[in-house]
């Protein structure tokens, strides 16, 4: 994921934190079995903003 710069601070840092987890997660986990649910826990973000990010980043 990746932010342009014009979002809210907040949008900024839970960006950063699904990237840094999803970076820990790769070195761990086989990539198909890392899970939305797996991400939101280790970023304390509930699965719905997850998908509310991922969606948002990919228009």
């Amino acid at each position: 994921m990746n932010s342009n710069g014009t979002e809210d601070l907040r949008v900024q840092k839970t960006i950063t934190a699904i990237d840094q987890a999803f970076e820990e997660l790769i070195l761990t986990t086989d990539y198909e079995k890392i899970t939305v649910a797996e991400l939101a826990r280790r970023t304390r973000i509930n699965k719905k903003t997850f998908h509310v990010m991922a969606g948002s980043l990919l228009r």
